[in-house]
Order: structure tokens, then sequence, then C-alpha cells
């Protein structure tokens, strides 16, 4: 080979290996981010095309089913039982009473606030709870009044109502008690110009005064038991508790009347219970009275 070709044939081959060679991976990272953007975009797109044909599969298909109108509205099975339960004497007869039939009503009808609302107004009922239980059952919670006290009114036709008193002094007529239960509570002694009349003219308006009496009735049923049972009937003079005049009565079968202040109880009761212990009044059959309200001070006669 001729020198000059040889050289000229190097000299050739030296620059094919200095061109650049192609290649599809950016070099750079703007161009490699640039890059996943554009594969980003495109994968985006094609899920949105996916995802309006499979809806549109889907809503041919519900178009052409022949299944009737489509019930968006829930279950509408009638209501097959009740689920009852309170704190107090009403029952399930007492609520079942009160709503009517089961009969054509589903759980879906009902309006539950208004039930709430309307079982509420009863004057018995302090809160109730209603809550759908699917498919087909109604539970009903009840919080009731708790009395502490009865007052007894006459009526225009004659004859009575006992009246319930319970410890905010609310006063209803008690359904579900038992004539045994109701004999266990004091009866409650009120001057007439004491009762107001309730706005809606079937009840009367709350005591206030019996808020003061209720800490007394309680601690006594629960620590003094046995005075407790004793105790017939209640009267008060709270127009100000702490005018010295102020005080709470109680007529019982061993003391004919027992004068309260209506503060302390708690020191009040051991006074009493301290006096019971003594010979004198454990012998007395009948003891005439005994004023508890001044201070350390204890009058009694026997």
């Amino acid at each position: 080979m001729n020198p000059k070709n040889k050289k000229k044939s190097e000299s050739g081959l030296n620059w094919q290996k200095l061109k650049p060679k192609s290649s599809r991976r950016p070099s750079t990272l703007p161009a490699f981010k640039k890059r996943v953007g554009m594969i980003g975009r495109g994968g985006v797109f094609f899920s949105i095309i996916a995802l309006l044909g499979a809806c549109l599969w889907w809503g041919e298909k519900v178009l052409h089913q022949n299944t009737g109108p489509l019930d968006i509205t829930g279950p509408g099975a009638s209501i097959k039982s009740i689920e009852f339960s309170s704190d107090g004497v009403l029952s399930q007869k007492w609520f079942m009473n009160w709503f009517g039939p089961l009969r054509d009503r589903s759980l879906m009808d009902l309006d539950i606030e208004k039930i709430r609302m309307d079982l509420e107004k009863e004057s018995q009922v302090v809160e109730a709870r209603i809550r759908r239980r699917f498919p087909s059952t109604l539970e009903i919670i009840l919080k009731e009044q708790s009395p502490i006290m009865v007052l007894r009114l006459k009526v225009n036709s004659g004859g009575y109502n006992d009246w319930l008193v319970s410890r905010d002094g609310s006063l209803y007529l008690g359904e579900g008690y038992t004539p045994a239960r109701l004999s266990l509570l004091p009866s409650l002694s009120v001057p007439s110009s004491a009762l107001k009349r309730s706005k809606n003219g079937r009840g009367f308006e709350p005591l206030e005064e019996v808020t003061q009496v209720a800490p007394l009735l309680e601690l006594a049923r629960r620590e003094y038991p046995s005075f407790y049972r004793d105790w017939k009937i209640i009267s008060y003079d709270l127009s100000n508790e702490f005018d010295p005049v102020a005080h709470i009565l109680i007529r019982s079968g061993k003391v004919k009347r027992i004068r309260f202040s209506p503060k302390r109880f708690a020191t009040q009761m051991e006074r009493l219970h301290y006096l019971f212990l003594e010979p004198d009044f454990r012998k007395s059959r009948v003891i005439e009275s005994i004023d508890l309200s001044h201070d350390r001070s204890v009058f009694a006669k026997i």
C-alpha cells in the first residue's frame, strides 16, 4: 500500500472515532425532568380515557336493565320490633300505647327528631334517644323523672289526684308507679297560692323551693333509712334561706314536728341521731317536737 494512502486511511479512521454516538438517554437533569413530565401527562390522559369508557359502559348497562325505577331512599321495610329501655318505671307497653300501631310504618318513614321532641314533652320524661337499627328495629332509650314526694290535690269532680314531685320541683301525674311504691314517699304540703298553672293549662309550674328540700330527703333516705321511712308530711317556708324564720318542717310518726334549717343538713341529722340514743327519747312512744334549726342548740319537747 502507498504510504500516502495509508496515512489518509488512518486519518479517516481517527475522525470516525471522534464522531459522537447517538443515545436516547437524556444527558442533563432538566432534559430528564422534561421527559418524565411528558410520560406522566400521557399516563394521566390515557387513565381519563379509560375511566370515561368504563363509566359509559356501566351507564349503558344500567339503562338497558329492566329492573324498574332506581330506589335511592334506602331500606323501606316495615318495623318489625321495638327495643325499649328506661331508667324509670315506664314500660314498652306504655310506649306502644303512646306510639300507636306499627302497621305500614317503616324506619325511613319515621321523623326521628319529632318523635324525640314529642316524648320529651311528656312530663315524666327528661330525655329521649331514638335510633334506627336497620333493617327493621326501632330503639328507644328514656331517662325519667325520679319522684321524692307526692302532692295530693282535690279535683272538682270529686276525689283527688296524686302529683309526683321530682328533685327539681317539677310536678307530674306519674304513670307506671305502683301504690306500694308511692306509699313510701312522704307527702308535700304547700299552700294553694304556691301552685301556678303552666302555660298549657294541663299542669303546674315547678316549685323552685323543692330544690332546697331535696338534699335533706336524699340524705335521710341514703344514710338514715329508719328516720326517712317514718317521715309522713313535708312543708317549708323558704322565701329567704338566710332568714332565721326559714325552715323545713317534717311530721313523722315518732316525732310530731321536726324543724330543720335549710342548710348544713348532715350536721342536723347527726344531732337527731345522737338525740334518739338518749334513754328518755328511746323510751318515749311519741315526741312532741324537735327543733334543729338553731345552730348547735337543740330544742326538744317530750
